[in-house]
């Protein structure tokens, strides 16, 4: 069977990917005829939008903006799922540090990765909670991403990441890390990532598009029903890491997988438009967007049980 390679979104895999490795692991994707090659690399060559249009991968998880980005492009990409139902990005630090809110970060130091969004983001969070955001130091780490070990050696009193991976980096336990998420205050709502393809071969090869989606959604629903299977699936690609770090990080993503129908993958439309505006609104994209027309759609995904 023809190789098929699907760029992940991050510089390594991490368990927001256990449907699509336990996909692998349990013959899901090798019983619909394909061979899927799951691959993380860092963004030295170009992101993972980049290399779908160079042709590199057949399949890629990438954001929103880049999406939108493309369709003003000649190779234009078209969501055809969604990995998250809600967005990943939140507040992390200690209970040690005494902050349980948006607000008790006035007086304190955030470490936020380079992207102005975030920024954004925390503002308004911030704010939202009562707080002034003009009381908090942010901190720019640079081409670093901290983890909460960043936290826990008194670099920063919080920092702004995912909420499902860099809270179970350090020594702390489960319990004594404090995560609070954008959504906690209704910021920007929207899915995290998407699983993308180049229009063309939508239109050229949609029974390829439909049979990988039908294997997605099997590893999905079989990472929620059987945790020990997914947490052994997730130990191939990230053999270096403590499982118990992996399960915990399982626990805390998986109730962003499935709508609130229980099916997989499902693009809402009004999360869609909502983070595109809010993104207009700040400036936020990195190449002219026009219309969301035509770059996303659930036609794709398997029929709801």
């Amino acid at each position: 069977m023809a190789l098929t390679r699907m760029r992940l979104e991050y510089v390594h895999p991490w368990p927001n990917h256990a449907g699509l490795f336990l996909a692998r692991h349990a013959g899901a994707f090798a019983r619909r005829g394909l061979d899927v090659d799951l691959i993380s690399d860092g963004v030295d060559r170009g992101d993972a939008a980049r290399l779908l249009t160079r042709g590199e991968y057949d399949i890629a998880s990438i954001r929103l903006g880049q999406v939108l980005e493309s369709r003003l492009t000649s190779t234009p990409l078209v969501a055809v799922a969604t990995l998250n139902q809600s967005q990943l990005g939140g507040l992390i630090t200690t209970s040690a540090t005494g902050i349980r809110r948006f607000r008790d970060l006035e007086g304190r130091t955030v470490a936020i990765p380079p992207a102005n969004r975030l920024v954004k983001a925390l503002d308004e969070a911030v704010t939202a909670d009562g707080g002034d955001f003009a009381a908090v130091t942010v901190a720019d780490p640079g081409i670093w991403e901290p983890d909460i070990r960043s936290v826990e050696q008194g670099k920063f009193d919080a920092i702004v990441n995912v909420k499902a991976w860099e809270p179970y980096q350090g020594v702390s336990a489960p319990e004594d890390v404090v995560v609070i998420t954008f959504d906690s205050v209704g910021v920007a709502p929207h899915h995290s990532y998407f699983v993308t393809v180049r229009e063309e071969l939508l239109d050229r090869n949609p029974e390829f598009v439909r049979l990988f989606l039908a294997a997605a959604d099997e590893g999905y629903h079989s990472a929620l029903d059987d945790e020990d299977a997914a947490v052994q699936a997730m130990s191939v690609p990230l053999c270096h890491i403590d499982p118990d770090v992996l399960r915990a990080s399982l626990r805390a993503i998986r109730g962003s997988w499935l709508a609130a129908d229980g099916r997989w993958g499902t693009i809402r439309p009004d999360l869609v438009e909502g983070y595109t505006a809010w993104m207009k609104a700040g400036d936020f994209f990195d190449a002219p967007v026009g219309s969301t027309t035509g770059a996303f759609t659930n036609d794709f995904l398997p029929p709801a049980v």
